[in-house]
């Protein structure tokens, strides 16, 4: 069985906000890489930074040892790995790794490894949390799904990632860890807007505020990292609005099949589809904060995106 060193190629499909900054990490570690994207800039980017450039995902899959994706939503995950004509899963070689990391329904994961199995391919579902920020700085945390031996052959390849690396069980339980990550980021979100909109219309300072918050009980990721775009009217996304309404859409059905009842994370949902309904999809997850301010009689209007 292959061993995996700095010596083993990797394929990278998928080169948006988080899948660019992680494939420029694996080149950085010594990894032979091979990528491919819809978009070519950032192909470019990374090729002058030592990668090579693939066609389509077939071509890339049949010269890597281990294939990643980092992909928007289940149709495109499906599409590449199983269901167009140059699909990942029939070019890869037996005995070879696929690693999808993105936020998918359990169920798509599950599809996904077992026509890889039934192919001799090892499959892991690993959705990461820790935003752009996370993907840059290369501290992502990583929650695998999937065969224990294949994670053990991977982890020098998510190791290069990410900080916290784990394996939590069979298939599909990397994309049921991250739903409960979603449940616990969304709701804090509105929690950080929250309190912010409060400190804003008692006549607080923000940056004062953020300060005080952030360092005792209150304190977050989001706090810290969120709260001062919000302070900043900052509305870029380091996770888009339309991306975490997919998240919570995936939450909702596995809630219901599950029967657990999820009323904050119902809210939020809800909340963020006005973000939808008012064509800012686009804007990062703290533009939560414009609903509220809405809902308070603010006039409250976001940056156009690009």
């Amino acid at each position: 069985m292959t061993q995996l060193t700095s010596q083993l190629t990797v394929g990278f499909i998928g080169l948006g906000i988080m899948g660019k900054p992680m494939a420029g990490h694996l080149l950085r570690a010594g990894f032979p890489v091979i990528v491919h994207s819809r978009s070519q800039p950032p192909v470019d980017a990374l090729v002058s930074q030592g990668a090579k450039a693939a066609q389509n995902p077939a071509e890339l899959a049949a010269q890597c040892d281990l294939t990643l994706s980092c992909l928007p939503e289940d149709e495109t995950v499906l599409k590449v790995w199983l269901q167009s004509e140059h699909a990942v899963l029939p070019a890869m070689k037996p005995g070879s790794i696929g690693i999808d990391l993105s936020t998918v329904s359990p169920a798509t994961a599950r599809q996904i490894a077992a026509d890889a199995s039934a192919r001799g391919i090892s499959f892991l579902d690993a959705p990461v949390t820790g935003g752009q920020w996370g993907a840059e700085a290369g501290t992502l945390c990583m929650m695998a799904g999937g065969e224990k031996v294949a994670f053990d052959r991977a982890l020098p390849v998510l190791g290069a990632m990410g900080k916290k690396i784990l394996h939590v069980g069979e298939s599909g339980m990397g994309q049921m860890l991250k739903l409960a990550n979603q449940i616990a980021v969304s709701v804090n979100m509105l929690a950080v807007s929250e309190a912010l909109l409060f400190a804003e219309q008692a006549g607080l300072d923000l940056k004062t505020t953020l300060d005080a918050l952030g360092a005792g009980a209150a304190g977050s990721w989001a706090m810290e990292n969120l709260g001062s775009r919000i302070a900043d009217r900052n509305f870029q996304p380091g996770f888009m609005v339309k991306l975490m309404q997919k998240d919570l859409r995936l939450v909702m059905e596995a809630a219901a099949h599950q029967k657990s009842p999820l009323l904050g994370t119902a809210l939020i949902h809800q909340l963020f589809q006005h973000l939808e309904n008012s064509g800012e999809e686009r804007l990062g997850i703290q533009a939560l904060t414009l609903v509220l301010e809405r809902l308070s009689g603010k006039p409250a209007n976001a940056p156009e995106m690009p």
